[in-house]
């Protein structure tokens, strides 16, 4: 009997110590050869590379789902998601002219340089509604040109020459057309065949000069032209218009009596409307302004033209083009280069500034609501609506501004940013790096109340960088550190782990965490959108936001208008993607964090979210750059080693 407690007793033991200890074995192990590199997507698809070729592994079983022999050895730096698309692209080893586009659940080839007959790509439209991808690069013999090829099978449907090498912009015009744009030139072409529809300039006097303006089109990849850009827009909110902006500039070389030369350069905007059907001028004449080309929103009430090197602002009413705002619609002044815009029910909030912003409320004439414009650190990135008062946060600082006055409610503005907002049960929460304390605000709006009197202070040097709602409080976050709060702002426990030496080996949960919070901004505001020459990217959320919503839109106001139409190589990334949008209403049970083990060695540990406790840790041994990937949305973790890659489910 006595052996026997003994042995029951050492089992006991064990069984403590690997508790404790919380070492996870792995939930299957994929043997895909010696492991070059391997990335997570941002929709969780895994893909690895080998001296074999780029393989793609199953996330849920650990099996070789396909592989790639032609990306054998493909170098790490030739990886990229490709934005706001489905498809990853890689290079192959020793090829960098050479270009593979690929689903990653699939691995179905969707384009090849190889295939296609084009190299040295510079550029890709991915157009779902025409289940095609257009691509500019060059042909064998160094010419630029333009090609369309089939997004499932990844077949060349045909090619332009390279009167089409420097698009501006590409956009599906229902299933069977394409609307795209040059430096000068707007065109409607047969997604199928490539037939030129129509062909229009948004300058009049260029039809004239067409072959000019032709010739400086073509060769595009290899010509430069001073000075000339463009855009073009298509907006719901103008059906079967669209919209295409062009900067010319012009340089005057004058010598004093002294014999110095002085060089004047000035540039000229053209704004203009297409009939999208026949490319008909919808305009009697093009609006042209003195200005470089900035940023174009289209708003509901207009089209919103900033400049891209004065404070002008016009708002352009779609069907005439005449200006709505400023006198004689001649535009109105703001305090900084326009950065973008937000459309509330008593008027628009427009940001300006380049490395801080400047927010003012401008109502349908465009006069100024405000005595005085809020000026921040910062770029804005999020606007929040409460009330009559409205939250707005840049990647620095966090303001609440009373709507009818102008002015704050606070004594001065909230340090620690956008990340730092969190809505959770009817209240909006900010944490202020600054005293380290917790701020609420009522969704009717109101002044900002700190919570506790306690700051919290994180280890290590380290500032808070995420606060999240959670069943039980608000979580707040760094790289190494990890708090929860109770919402009178009291501390129920904060844990600290040592960073590693190496910066670099954090590099895959800094990566997690960014898709995580991408996936959230979306699903939980009411409008993001990249529109223009210059982008805007602003979130905008309602007291009513975080209730259930649309999963397919908000899909596409990441990946595009027309990604819920997408079918065939891109349907399983975006069944993922809504699967990840549903996933990120809610915070997250554990957080990662690296540290040091001992004897050069490190350990990557899942803390609880709910009580900092450890809830598994996983080995990365000695390597300086050990090669794992973290899913922040079903918490796998996956680790190369040896000949294959291995899967951890904590």
């Amino acid at each position: 009997m006595m052996h026997t407690f003994r042995s029951t007793a050492s089992l006991y033991l064990l069984t403590l110590t690997a508790a404790a200890s919380a070492q996870l074995s792995p939930a299957w192990t994929a043997a895909t050869g010696p492991v070059n590199w391997m990335r997570t997507t941002s929709a969780g698809a895994l893909v690895v590379a080998t001296t074999e070729g780029l393989k793609g592994v199953d996330p849920a079983t650990g099996a070789v789902a396909w592989t790639v022999k032609e990306l054998a050895a493909a170098p790490e730096t030739g990886y990229r998601e490709v934005e706001r698309t489905p498809f990853i692209a890689v290079a192959p080893q020793g090829r960098p002219e050479a270009l593979f586009v690929l689903e990653p659940f699939s691995g179905t080839v969707a384009f090849s340089s190889d295939a296609a007959g084009i190299s040295n790509v510079t550029s890709t439209w991915f157009l779902y509604e025409n289940n095609a991808i257009v691509v500019v690069g060059q042909k064998p013999d160094k010419t630029a040109a333009m090609a369309c090829v089939d997004m499932a099978t990844g077949v060349v449907r045909w090619t332009k020459d390279d009167s089409f090498s420097r698009l501006t912009a590409c956009n599906s015009a229902g299933p069977d057309a394409i609307l795209l744009s040059t430096l000068f030139f707007a065109y409607k072409l047969d997604a199928r065949t490539g037939a030129e529809l129509w062909k229009k300039s948004p300058d009049p006097a260029f039809e004239k000069m067409s072959g000019l303006a032709a010739m400086l089109d073509k060769g595009g990849a290899n010509i430069n032209v001073p000075g000339v850009t463009g855009v073009f827009i298509t907006t719901p909110h103008a059906p079967g218009l669209g919209f295409m902006g062009m900067q010319t500039e012009q340089r005057k070389e004058s010598t004093d009596s002294q014999g110095k030369k002085t060089v004047t350069v000035t540039h000229k905007t053209f704004v203009n409307a297409f009939r999208i059907d026949d490319g008909s001028y919808a305009w009697s004449a093009p609006l042209q302004m003195q200005q470089k080309l900035g940023t174009l929103v289209p708003l509901k009430q207009g089209l919103l033209v900033g400049a891209g090197d004065t404070r002008s602002v016009d708002l352009l009413d779609y069907a005439t083009g005449t200006g709505k705002w400023g006198k004689n619609g001649k535009g109105i002044s703001v305090k900084g280069i326009l950065a973008g815009a937000v459309e509330l029910e008593d008027g628009t909030l427009l940001t300006s500034g380049s490395g801080d912003g400047v927010v003012t409320l401008v109502d349908a004439t465009g006069t100024e609501r405000w005595k005085k414009p809020v000026k921040l650190d910062g770029v804005v990135r999020s606007v929040r609506l409460l009330g009559g008062d409205v939250l707005v946060a840049t990647e620095q600082e966090v303001d609440l501004i009373d709507r009818a006055t102008g002015l704050s409610r606070l004594q001065q503005p909230l340090q620690g940013g956008a990340g730092l907002v969190a809505v959770h049960n009817g209240a909006t929460y900010v944490f202020n790096t600054k005293d380290g304390l917790l701020y609420s605000v009522s969704e009717g709006g109101g002044a900002a109340r700190a919570l506790g009197t306690t700051p919290v202070v994180f280890e290590g040097k380290e500032k808070p960088t995420a606060l999240e709602g959670s069943a039980e409080g608000l979580v707040l976050s760094s790289d190494q550190n990890l708090a929860l709060l109770r919402t009178d702002g009291t501390l129920v426990y904060r844990k600290y782990l040592p960073a590693p030496r190496e910066s670099g080996l954090v590099r895959a949960l800094k990566y997690a965490s960014a898709v995580r919070a991408i996936y959230a901004a979306a699903a939980y505001s009411t409008t993001s959108a990249a529109f223009g020459a210059a982008s805007q990217s602003i979130q905008v959320t309602d007291a009513g936001s975080a209730a259930a919503r649309d999963v397919t839109a908000a899909v596409s106001q990441v990946y595009g208008e027309g990604a819920n139409a997408a079918v065939g190589a891109a349907a399983r990334f975006f069944q993922e993607a809504n699967a990840r949008f549903t996933a990120s209403a809610t915070t997250a049970d554990l957080h990662f964090v690296m540290t040091p083990e001992g004897k050069g060695a490190n350990v990557l540990k899942a803390l609880r979210r709910t009580d900092g406790s450890e809830a598994a840790s996983i080995s990365l041994g000695t390597e300086k750059e050990p090669r794992y990937e973290v899913d922040a949305f079903t918490n796998a973790v996956y680790l190369a080693e040896g000949d294959g890659v291995k899967g951890f489910r904590p």
